[in-house]
């Protein structure tokens, strides 16, 4: 299931790239449907749960296993950047290992945002396998009053 599709607002619709943007989604979710939702994320995006408040987005990621240290988030052109690597804790084959359904390797996942949001107050915390992130919306200047002097030729 697409982020898209389950929260409109987060399509710009400003934005040139918005069609563009819907049309890979619900391809991405025709392609999940087809492969099924866990093909398309295990080991390569965690899963995530976005809320929107009034003034704010607060953002969980499933990314069990792993330390502060191996997960990045970066907020870059309005998109929340999640990426890090879960290492393999061991590197040789131990006697009686029979069989791992375990994913290692790096994953990487964009969450973009219609509304600008506050790089400034930006704040994460990872606890029991959950990154959360909240992120401020920024007050857009369009919705405050400014008279504009017309200066004399």
């Amino acid at each position: 299931m697409s982020i898209f599709n389950n929260n409109p607002s987060l399509i710009n619709r400003g934005n040139p790239l918005s069609a563009w943007q819907k049309d890979m989604a619900s391809l991405l979710d025709r392609f999940g449907r087809d492969l099924g939702d866990d093909y398309l994320l295990e080991g390569v995006a965690p899963k995530v749960e976005i809320k929107e408040k009034d003034k704010k987005y607060i953002i969980k990621a499933e990314i069990p296993g792993m330390s502060e240290d191996d997960i990045s988030v970066t907020l870059r052109d309005n998109n929340l950047i999640l990426e890090g690597e879960r290492k393999s804790e061991s590197e040789k084959e131990e006697k009686g290992f029979f069989s791992s359904e375990f994913s290692y390797g790096s994953f990487y996942r964009a969450i973009p945002f219609e509304e600008d949001v506050n790089a400034d107050t930006v704040k994460a915390s990872y606890k029991n396998g959950i990154l959360t992130v909240n992120l401020d919306k920024l007050e857009t200047s369009s919705h405050k009053a400014k008279k504009i002097p017309i200066l004399k030729s």
